[in-house]
């Protein structure tokens, strides 16, 4: 056939005949890639991604907290992240039941992993650790590394204290709230991309395709993109600050992109088969085609990801990276592992077919079925009405984004559940202005200005918000 003459095949129908032609060896060759993922993963994952949202380039921000640690490393070390708030409705912080509760409380956060400093009113004289009304008090803790590593024994006795009946304890702070985004992103992974998102995907390819192994075929071209996309991200994670954030980019972006590439090439098989094709045929003019317009289409996937990075946040990069490797990944799945997998299947791939949406038209033209070719015919005989329909449809869709509030990241934005922001809260109740990550001011000045320092001091106590102004020298 024409289509198989080797003085006429692209490199890319050679590629997808030389997967289809051995296709255990294809098979194989990505089952050892994801074994080596998922020991990749397993091994590297868990310490590459960070819950921190920095920027990428050089702000004011960042240049003050390199001085301020060169100039003052014993306090840098030891400034505190977090919070704990304790309150209770009967006893003040004077009486000796509130003193041995917040003593004990306190002894264990100080045991906890990498904490390495607590303040409590039981041990220092500071009246800014009592609320006004004396049934409150606050126990500031240190863990300066970044790592949400200890932070589950400090929230553990915090929940522990909190079931009693005669106080409240919450806990809030830098380090929580890095703890509880990480299980939000672990949260909506399960019930996003896992539970809700694979389902719908299987639904609807089951209906596409109207057979129960060609609807499977789409989900193993992306599941193992995913797999491998992520073991590359474990391992850029220990080179570069990935936020946690973007094994959801990863996921959500591999099952949309592994289904799409697949969609096009099974469909357009199935078509070449229906018209006659051989197995090999069919598979040779699917990758002229459908497989050609998934590289173009992955290729302008990729560049566009790219334009991320021009947003100086590590977030916004971490981002970029797994969509550009998972959408790297599903590109040459396509075009190796799916091809192979339809030459071990052929037309076992219509194998288990759907009653209704599976039979097949009498019409080669529509190997689709019935159901699917009388849509698009419905479509084409009011093509104003169903373009209409659809804007309105997408429109509809899209209202919510009027009621999107746009802001930076902090426990405000997490779920009531969350124990940060419960701390958050009572923390604003008890304490009103007070916060477990105040703004601090560095200034240079050598000595030589102490009275420019003191009215610099004055001039932020004028601003919205600022209660207390600290004046240093560097």
């Amino acid at each position: 056939m024409g289509a198989m003459s080797s003085t006429k095949l692209t490199r890319l129908q050679r590629l997808a005949l030389a997967c289809a032609r051995n296709p255990w060896r294809s098979i194989g060759a990505w089952l050892a890639a994801m074994l080596v993922a998922v020991v990749a993963i397993g091994a590297l994952l868990g310490g590459a991604l960070t819950t921190e949202g920095n920027p990428t380039n050089n702000p004011q921000s960042l240049r003050a907290k390199d001085v301020r640690e060169a100039a003052f490393p014993p306090a840098s070390t030891a400034a505190m992240t977090d919070v704990v708030v304790v309150r209770s409705s009967r006893y003040t912080v004077d009486a000796p039941r509130f003193r041995a509760f917040v003593n004990k409380l306190a002894g264990e956060v100080r045991a906890a992993k990498n904490v390495e400093s607590v303040r409590a009113y039981t041990q220092v004289l500071d009246s800014s650790l009592v609320s006004r009304d004396r049934h409150a008090t606050m126990v500031q803790f240190a863990m300066p590394n970044e790592s949400t590593s200890g932070i589950d024994d400090v929230i553990s006795a915090v929940r522990r204290a909190d079931a009693t009946s005669e106080f409240e304890a919450t806990v809030t702070g830098q380090r929580t709230v890095n703890h509880d985004f990480n299980k939000l992103s672990e949260n909506d992974l399960r019930s996003g991309e896992l539970r809700f998102g694979l389902p719908a995907a299987m639904i609807v390819l089951l209906l596409v395709f109207g057979a129960v192994v060609a609807g499977l075929v789409p989900l193993l071209i992306a599941l193992p993109s995913i797999v491998v996309a992520l073991s590359f991200v474990a391992v850029l994670g220990h080179a570069f600050s990935l936020s946690i954030f973007v094994v959801n980019m990863l996921t959500g972006m591999g099952l949309a992109l592994g289904i799409d590439y697949a969609l096009f090439v099974v469909s357009r098989f199935r078509e070449e088969r229906g018209r006659g094709l051989e197995k090999l045929g069919a598979i040779s003019a699917s990758a002229v085609t459908a497989n050609r317009a998934v590289i173009f289409s992955g290729t302008t996937f990729v560049i566009a990801m790219f334009g991320m990075f021009i947003v100086p946040s590590s977030i916004m990069r971490s981002l970029a990276v797994g969509a550009i490797l998972v959408g790297i990944v599903s590109v040459v799945a396509s075009a190796t592992l799916l091809p192979a997998l339809l030459g071990l299947l052929g037309d076992k791939i219509d194998r288990l077919r759907i009653p209704l949406v599976g039979r097949r038209s009498v019409e080669a033209a529509n190997p689709e079925g019935r159901f699917w070719g009388a849509i698009v015919r419905s479509v084409l005989r009011r093509p104003a009405l169903s373009a209409g329909l659809s804007v309105a449809l997408l429109l509809a869709a899209a209202s919510p984004i009027f009621g999107m509030k746009i802001g930076t990241s902090g426990p405000t934005l997490l779920p009531s559940r969350f124990e940060a922001r419960k701390g958050f809260e009572a923390l604003q109740r008890n304490f009103p202005g007070a916060t477990a990550d105040p703004v601090e001011i560095v200034v240079a000045s050598g000595g030589q200005q102490p009275a420019a320092e003191a009215a610099l001091a004055g001039n932020w106590r004028l601003l919205d918000g600022v209660e207390t102004a600290f004046a240093g020298q560097v």
